[in-house]
Formats: C-alpha cells, sequence, structure tokens
C-alpha cells in the first residue's frame, strides 16, 4: 500500500489499480474565510486522471468542497467514483452526480468490494461524521478524520467491522471556537483535549503506525487569528506520540509518498511544516467585508420565511430572541422568529459578531455551525450566546429533513431521556477504572516543551 500526502485531511491510497483520494481540499478559504491550508498542495485538478476514487467523510468544506470539486476537468469526473456513506438526504450523493462523478452509497460497517484485493468500511457517527477503513495488499489503514468516540462500545464496533489496525489517522488539534481571546488557557486545555483524545484512539486500536493530519490549517480572519496561539503544532505531537505513546508516527507534507511499513524520517516533513506556520501566523489577516443594513434586513426576510414555511410556526415563535452587536457597524440587532431582525439600543447583548458573518448565518444552512467552527465572534459579558445559535439550529436540522414539530420535539426528548438512562446504567455496571481494558478518558498530556 503507498500513501501520497495531498493536504489536511486528504492523502491518496494506492494499491493495485486503485487510485482512492480521500477528502480533497487542494485550494482556497473554508468557514466563510476562516481557515486557509498551512502549506501549498502540490496535487494539480489534472491529476485526478489518475484517481478511480473519492471518498468523503463529512460536508464540512475542509474535507468537501464543490468549489474545488467544479475545477476538476470534466473528461475526468466522469471516470472517478464518489463513495460516502448512506445518508437520508444524499446530498452530497446528488451534487456529486450533478457534476458528473459516479456515485456509490456505502452501508454502515459493511465491507463493500473495489477491485478483488481492496474493499472499504465506513460507519457514521452522529448526523454528520463519518469514519472509513481501507483494507487492501494485506494492511488495513483507519481514517477516523474527526470523530471523537466517547464510549468503549463506539470503539468496540468500529474494532469488529475492521479487525487489527495497520495506519491510524486522526486529528491533532482544536478546530472550533472555544472562548474570547482573553481566554488563553481555555485554548490550551482544548488543545490538551484534542491530544488526549488521539492518545485514547491510539490506545485502543494499538496501530502499527500513526499519522497526525486534519489540522494542517491556521486561523486566517482578523477576527479568529487569535486562535492559532495555543494550537498543537506538529513537531510536539510527533514527539509526545513517539514518546508518551511508544507509537511510531508518520509526519507527511504535501507530495510526499510512502510505502506502508518502510522507515520513513519525519523530521524534514516536520521542518517544512513549521517554516510554513511562521510564515502563516506572520501574514496579513483576512480583513471583514461589511454588509449594509438594508442587505442584512432583505436576508433576514428570507430567512424567517423559509424556516416558518418548514417548521411549526408556534415552536419557532417560542424561540428567545438573540440580541447581536455587529462590531464593524456600530449596530445592535435583534433576531427572532416573532419579530425578525429589527435594531435595538440598550439591550444585553448575547453575541458580537460582523455583518457578513451575520449575513453567512442567513443565507445558509449552515451558517450557525460555520460560526461556531471559524470562531469569528466574542461572547459578550453576562451573555447568552446559545439563543443565537439555537435560531440557526433550525435550518440545519432542515437539511438533514427534519422540521420543528411536535412530533420532533418528543423525539429529541425520548433520545435525550435514553441517553441519560443509558449513561447512568453503563456507570453502575462498568468495571472500576483500574481494570478497564481502555482509560477513555485519558489524563491530559503535557506537550514538549510547554
Amino acid at each position: 500500500m503507498l500513501i501520497e500526502w495531498v493536504n489536511h485531511a486528504s492523502f491518496i491510497v494506492q494499491s493495485g489499480s486503485v487510485r482512492l483520494i480521500c477528502d480533497p481540499w487542494i485550494e482556497g478559504s473554508a468557514f466563510n474565510e476562516g481557515w486557509h491550508l498551512l502549506s501549498p498542495t502540490s496535487l494539480k485538478y489534472e491529476d485526478f486522471g489518475s484517481i478511480t476514487h473519492i471518498w468523503f467523510s463529512h460536508e464540512h468544506p475542509d474535507h468537501f468542497s464543490p468549489g474545488n470539486l467544479r475545477k476538476i476537468p470534466q473528461e475526468l469526473r466522469k471516470r472517478i467514483k464518489v463513495l460516502f456513506h448512506a445518508t437520508k438526504d444524499q446530498r452530497v450523493v446528488r451534487l456529486c452526480q450533478s457534476l458528473g462523478f459516479q456515485t456509490q452509497e456505502l452501508p454502515s460497517l459493511q465491507r463493500v468490494k473495489i477491485s478483488e484485493d481492496f474493499h472499504i468500511v465506513s460507519g457514521a457517527q452522529g448526523l454528520l461524521d463519518s469514519w472509513s477503513a481501507i483494507v487492501a495488499g494485506g494492511t488495513t489503514l483507519l481514517n477516523m478524520n474527526d470523530c471523537v468516540f466517547e464510549s468503549l462500545p463506539e470503539f468496540e464496533a468500529v474494532q469488529r467491522a475492521i479487525g487489527r489496525v495497520d495506519v491510524l489517522l486522526s486529528q491533532f488539534s482544536y478546530a472550533d471556537w472555544i472562548g474570547n481571546p482573553e481566554d488563553l488557557e481555555s485554548h490550551r486545555r482544548c488543545a490538551e483535549r484534542k491530544l488526549s483524545q488521539m492518545a485514547t484512539q491510539i490506545r485502543f486500536f494499538q496501530p502499527a503506525h500513526f499519522i497526525p493530519f486534519a489540522s494542517f490549517i491556521y486561523f486566517s480572519h482578523a477576527e479568529n487569528s487569535f486562535m492559532n496561539a495555543a494550537m498543537n503544532q506538529i513537531g510536539d505531537v510527533f514527539a509526545f506520540v513517539d514518546a508518551q505513546l511508544r507509537a511510531p508516527a508518520v509526519v507527511l507534507y504535501p507530495g510526499d509518498v510512502w510505502e506502508v511499513g518502510k522507515p520513513y524520517d519525519s523530521s524534514e516533513s516536520i521542518q517544512k511544516y513549521n517554516i510554513d506556520l511562521a510564515r502563516a501566523v506572520h501574514s496579513q489577516p483576512q480583513p471583514t467585508s461589511s454588509i449594509s443594513m438594508e442587505g442584512l434586513s432583505a436576508a433576514a426576510g428570507v430567512f424567517f420565511k423559509k424556516c416558518g414555511s418548514k417548521n411549526n410556526r408556534l415552536l419557532l415563535r417560542a424561540m428567545p430572541a438573540a440580541v447581536v452587536r455587529l462590531g464593524d457597524l456600530g449596530v445592535d440587532v435583534e433576531l427572532s422568529f416573532r419579530s425578525g431582525l429589527r435594531q435595538v439600543h440598550g439591550k444585553q447583548i448575547d453575541i458580537t459578531l460582523a455583518s457578513d458573518s451575520l449575513l453567512n448565518c442567513l443565507t445558509t444552512d449552515w451558517g450557525g455551525e460555520t460560526l461556531l467552527i471559524n470562531g469569528r465572534f466574542r461572547v459578550a459579558p453576562s451573555g447568552n450566546p446559545r439563543r443565537f445559535f439555537w435560531i440557526f439550529r433550525v435550518p440545519r436540522h432542515n437539511s438533514f429533513g427534519r422540521s420543528l414539530d411536535f412530533g420532533f420535539m418528543a423525539r429529541q426528548a425520548v433520545g435525550k431521556t435514553r441517553s441519560a438512562v443509558g449513561r447512568r446504567l453503563r456507570k453502575l455496571t462498568s468495571r472500576p477504572r483500574s481494570s478497564a481494558p481502555i482509560e477513555l478518558r485519558a489524563a491530559r498530556p503535557r506537550l514538549t516543551g510547554s
């Protein structure tokens, strides 16, 4: 098995006649100008002529980039088959079909034959994420991408489906908002928690090799560049995995090729990433692009009308209003399903953000989640940002084919009750921590040099 590194969470697995690329994000920004790739990609769109399959883990734009897919020459797309886990909405599959790709949906936890000696297994986590395992040439590669498991049964389900793991890939740094700029300690704790999650995966699966990935980005906007300060850096991660976890780690830079099982010196790749990081954090951040109040009012009108047509209006009107300070415009506005968007004065602020971020929330189904990931906002003192994000969870649920109605509310309540009961039962019936086969909540590791 050969692994050719593309960028961030993307790599090509080659075995026999199959060349499968995972989550290709080749260029450009993601999450409303909030993220940029740390390093340049060497793979060109014309190089997709050698690709036979594309696997996507989930819809986040650092994994699934429609803009990049459209740049693949059309004559090459029709030769490539897109693999994606089966979903109710089929949005990813339908979009790829519209672009001319062949498509195949993957059933959960079932081995799917790609060629005589190349199989793939995938499993979904929650509404969005998924993992995959590639079994080829006697080697099993497990790509966890952004999945985070919190319970032993989740790990065991993967292990039963795929058996031993030869190569494990997992995210190594945080990827969303944690706190305001002055709360650096929370950022540091979150970075350590991400390492702890990574360590838990390594301890459970005990791979022959580990590849840290899916964190080769930097926060590139003037409103979120403060989040770069506490990110886990690849050199420290490599040293931690080697010294404390005793797992052979392989760090690959865009364009690198590694034959699985062969010795690999990661020092040059780490040095290149360090140079790229120094350049990125000292580059000029992306400035804010202001939107007029007229433009926001028009977008809000469309947003609330659309939500009203897809959900129970009584339940929508029962949701609390959120007060937003538009920092670039110097204006406070209130958002609610009762009154829409209106300018206010003297009310308690919940959240501060720029007008273009609010526009993105109003015009895309995933706007609220995008804002949580890019971190381009501040929580106001004594504010309640949940009121803001509750509003924008509505179109997110709608995008999955779910409507906010009394049946949905009842199902949510039952689900929460079952989850609480399940957690209680697991706690009552679990073995003492000292005899557990795996410590799922591993102690927070300390990075070398921190």
